[in-house]
């Protein structure tokens, strides 16, 4: 905490150096001047133990100063401890509905996206019609179609969820973001959200929950810490760029589909519209899609 304290204040930054560089030259003047000259002095010769003390003594103060000037020069100067929190896991979910509030704009970056659909997606709505204001919200989900994506997700991508549909297949992680796409198009029919869906072949361990607020990188996995990012660091810019360079690599689903209001019946024209192939989408898989989004739930 001492080291910490001092790289931060430029003023005592400032005297650690003065006070070692004036010690040092001091010892230096003492050690091959001032010193030799008393022992001549009084009829001695500087020799023993004492010039070797203060050699040594020298050579740990040129160390120190050698090493001091290095931590300051690799330590980034924007950096502080405020920068990145570490949040419990059993933290987690109170920290992402307080990035909510007041956001204009929501962006994830991640999986199938299941907490956004059931906890961000109402929330953001509900204080957009509350507000009166619109509200913009863009996602990158992985893309179903992509089955070796699917499959690599399935097999370690997520954790056991108390709630809801378990992942164990990649035609459950094709139901997981078919009814991510389905609430997108549900809530994208309010004056009040504009939405962008996004889908990538990249499949990544962290997700990032974007807000005006904070950015929190989490893992999928029930226990794990999380990291939480407030807006106008370092950290938080660069991620919230991340989001937008891997956007711009992303294929982006068409949500203006001719049919909103999703049946059995116009499912696949629905899912071909948007631009999914949907070549996987049978009369088992499509109820199970409809009943998994008329019910959605929170994964934990």
């Amino acid at each position: 905490m001492i080291v910490k304290d001092v790289i931060k204040s430029p003023y005592k930054l400032r005297v650690y150096f003065i006070g070692l560089v004036m010690v040092l030259v001091f010892m230096i003047v003492a050690n091959y001047y001032l010193l030799p000259k008393a022992f001549i002095y009084f009829g001695s010769n500087y020799e023993g133990a004492i010039p070797s003390f203060i050699n040594n003594l020298i050579a740990l103060l040129g160390s120190s100063f050698i090493a001091s000037g290095f931590i300051w020069f690799v330590t980034p100067s924007g950096l502080n401890s405020n920068d990145v929190n570490v949040i419990s896991s059993h933290d987690i979910k109170d920290f992402l509905n307080s990035m909510l509030n007041r956001t204009e704009r929501f962006s994830y970056y991640g999986h199938t996206a299941r907490w956004n659909r059931a906890v961000t997606f109402p929330k953001i709505l509900e204080e957009a019609k509350d507000l009166r204001v619109t509200k913009y919200i863009d996602l990158i989900i992985i893309d179903p179609d992509d089955a070796s994506a699917c499959n690599l997700y399935a097999s370690f991508g997520h954790g056991e969820r108390k709630k809801g549909r378990k992942i164990q297949s990649a035609t459950d992680v094709r139901i997981e973001l078919l009814t991510t796409f389905l609430c997108c198009i549900e809530i994208n029919k309010s004056p009040f959200i504009e939405i962008g869906l996004y889908v990538t072949d990249k499949v990544s361990i962290s997700r990032f929950d974007i807000s005006d607020n904070a950015l929190m990188l989490t893992k999928p996995y029930q226990g794990d810490p999380a990291l939480y990012f407030p807006k106008n660091t370092f950290f938080y810019s660069s991620y919230k760029e991340e989001f937008n360079v891997a956007k711009q690599q992303c294929k982006r689903i068409n949500l203006d589909i001719s049919e909103k209001d999703i049946k059995e019946s116009n499912l696949k024209k629905a899912l071909c519209e948007a631009g999914f192939q949907a070549d996987y989408v049978d009369s088992e898989f499509g109820k199970e899609l409809l009943e998994t989004f008329g019910k959605v739930e929170k994964p934990y």
